[in-house]
């Protein structure tokens, strides 16, 4: 009888462990998963911001695309990126004049969501237009090689 009550408290010992031991991993893997799948969801949200905000900037480009003269500049606007563009409207770089040189771009000028339109002057220089308010615009004239900029008041009506 004693050896009965020796396997079988030894069994029970044995199972309680076993059961213990898978709640454990039934714990982990469960808390695992719940991350695993809140990580995975969170990519696929960033992912998809950045093709929306991708294909957003590929459309403003489209809109906004100015040859220069000798047709060897280009020059558009670009929204900066961030997971939600709201918090960022009167950031300094909001948006972004691009010069595209063949195989070199670059920014030529940042501006906040007020930039309305760019026109070449010549083959070195850029005039940028920006609305300061219902009666007022502003414009800057960049310099593509030495990125001086002048600024000009267009229209001030009292």
């Amino acid at each position: 009888m004693k050896i009965k009550n020796k396997k079988t408290t030894l069994i029970i010992i044995l199972l309680v462990f076993v059961m213990s031991f898978m709640l454990l991993i039934a714990l982990v893997t469960s808390q695992f998963r719940i991350n695993f799948s809140e990580k995975l969801q969170t990519e696929s949200v960033d992912l998809s911001a950045q093709l929306l905000h991708s294909e957003k900037n590929g459309e403003l480009k489209k809109l906004t695309l100015k040859f220069s003269p000798d047709q060897k500049k280009q020059a558009y606007f670009q929204r900066k990126f961030s997971k939600d563009n709201v918090i960022d409207i009167g950031d300094q770089d909001y948006i972004s004049v691009i010069l595209d040189q063949g195989n070199k771009k670059e920014i030529l000028f940042q501006g906040n969501f007020k930039l309305s339109y760019l026109e070449w002057l010549n083959n070195d220089e850029v005039k940028i237009y920006k609305g300061c308010g219902s009666s007022c615009l502003v414009s800057y004239v960049v310099n593509t090689n030495t990125k001086r900029v002048s600024e000009i008041v267009e229209r001030i009506i009292e």
